[in-house]
């Protein structure tokens, strides 16, 4: 066996034929970039709020 073969043998196998599948609501709300940047404009703005509010103990 080569270096190769050994590397991917000790690789785990991961099963994802039971994983569930994104609808088509989904898939149009992951690829819509006026929707991603709102998500963006919030995620950043609560974590500027966290950071500003825990600098007080």
């Amino acid at each position: 066996m080569t270096d190769q073969d050994k590397q991917s043998a000790a690789q785990p196998v991961l099963d994802l034929s039971k994983a569930p599948m994104p609808n088509v609501k989904t898939l149009k709300a992951r690829y819509n970039l006026f929707g991603q940047f709102g998500k963006f404009v919030a995620f950043n703005l609560r974590i500027m709020k966290m950071v500003l509010s825990g600098g007080g103990h």
